[in-house]
């Protein structure tokens, strides 16, 4: 297993990504419905979404160093190029998922549908950028 920093900080950003995603889908198992905006569930989902931001941007930070690492250079775009991609779709992930914190807004549902997409779609990357990565 490859314990480079970037590496580490990889799997600290999936892992991240991961229990923040459990927190309000585990809420809505415990108690059968969704957390409020305001609640303590989301709360920490939102802490945990702020620190997969910042760990992926660590990541993308240590990753510079070792661009012309065999891993890196084997992997290709890609490999490359999906992680480049769940980088910006989790800004704007974030972002739609800020929006979501205000109790008076409209358009609840169709942003909430946005956010899931991204959630969807930042999963589907990870999962291309470590499989290119490993291959």
């Amino acid at each position: 297993m490859n314990t480079s920093l970037s590496a580490i900080s990889g799997w600290l950003a999936v892992g991240s990504f991961v229990a923040g995603a459990c927190v309000p889908l585990v809420h809505r198992l415990k108690v059968g419905r969704r957390a409020s905006p305001d609640s303590r569930a989301i709360g920490a989902h939102v802490v945990l979404g702020v620190t997969t931001a910042v760990i992926a941007l660590g990541h993308t930070i240590c990753i510079l160093p070792e661009m012309g690492s065999p891993e890196a250079v084997a992997g290709g775009t890609l490999a490359i190029a999906p992680g480049v991609l769940a980088f910006f779709l989790l800004f704007a992930h974030v972002g739609v998922g800020s929006r979501l914190r205000d109790r008076a807004l409209r358009t609840r549902p169709k942003t909430r549908r946005t956010h899931l997409i991204l959630a969807s779609a930042i999963a589907v990357c990870v999962i291309v950028h470590v499989v290119g990565l490993h291959e």
